[in-house]
């Protein structure tokens, strides 16, 4: 690894090494995925841009596609191809597994046992929640710009990416449906809301479809990197975020959408991406001061 890449942030530096990964992935598995030359270019384009990015000079214009636009980017298609992909890298799904650890934890399978306390206003509230993990970041991250601290606004931009991407290696290494597909027969009904619940799951069905991306949480593993980031920097909108935070935690398995052991992963995940996503990114700011 060269000298000028290592002076790059950790979070450009994340990025290219992310989709070099994935392409090198690509080449290996080349005979088993369909159209593999696709995703090969798809990858291959992002570090390059990610690269030519971090070297362009600064303006407005590049600022906002560097520091929101080509993360934002680069996790959903990251998410997208990733999952598209997992059949042919590793088509063993393994629900039935997380089911019985579940009911070993338990006695009982608890997204079937929050049918006893289902109403269709708590549904409304459950679903909403759930939707605070897509709004979060751009919170810290905004507040983080307008305090005009770009170190600090960076750590976090790498933490969160660092969380998405070890997600979605957890996805490839661990695919699992959830149990809103593995076990439906389970359910004696489906949950409906007031107004906007089901209006909500279907949005998110048709964004998403149905993907391998159970375990770990990453809403879960997000959401509580976020928070945490949060009580580091700004402790009003902590107290603010914790309730949806909690709220949303609790959804992921009311609505069927993870296994309690997904939230348990996504809940590790967030410790050791803030351990070690920390410790690497004081290692460099220790190193780039040096220089």
């Amino acid at each position: 690894m060269s000298l000028g890449f290592l002076k790059l942030n950790p979070a450009f530096q994340l990025n290219i090494i992310f989709f070099v990964t994935l392409s090198f992935i690509v080449i290996w598995f080349y005979e088993k995925i369909p159209k593999a030359i696709n995703f090969f270019v798809i990858y291959i384009s992002i570090a390059l841009f990610q690269l030519f990015l971090s070297k362009t000079s600064e303006n407005k214009i590049i600022s906002f596609i560097k520091d929101f636009g080509l993360p934002v980017f680069s996790v959903l298609v990251a998410f997208e191809t990733v999952c598209e992909l997992i059949p042919y890298l590793n088509p063993k799904d393994i629900d039935e597994l997380l089911l019985k650890i579940d009911y070993l934890i338990f006695g009982f399978y608890p997204y079937v046992y929050f049918e006893n306390f289902a109403s269709a206003a708590l549904t409304e509230f459950m679903q909403i929640s759930y939707c605070f993990y897509y709004f979060l970041p751009f919170v810290l991250g905004i507040y983080l710009i307008k305090r005009e601290n770009k170190v600090e606004f960076y750590r976090a931009l790498f933490l969160i990416l660092l969380c998405y991407y070890l997600s979605y290696i957890g996805y490839i290494l661990f695919p699992a449906l959830g149990p809103r597909y593995s076990i439906p027969h389970f359910f004696q009904s489906n949950l409906q809301g007031l107004f906007l619940a089901e209006s909500i799951n279907n949005f998110l069905n048709s964004l998403e479809g149905i993907k391998r991306d159970a375990f770990p949480s990453g809403h879960v593993a997000v959401s509580l990197t976020v928070l945490l980031l949060m009580l580091k920097y700004n402790k009003t909108l902590f107290s603010i975020s914790l309730i949806p935070v909690v709220s949303l935690t609790i959804s992921t398995i009311y609505c069927r959408y993870h296994y309690f052991v997904d939230v348990v992963a996504g809940v590790f995940l967030t410790v050791v991406t803030l351990f070690f996503g920390n410790l690497y990114y004081n290692f460099w700011l220790k190193k780039i001061k040096e220089k």
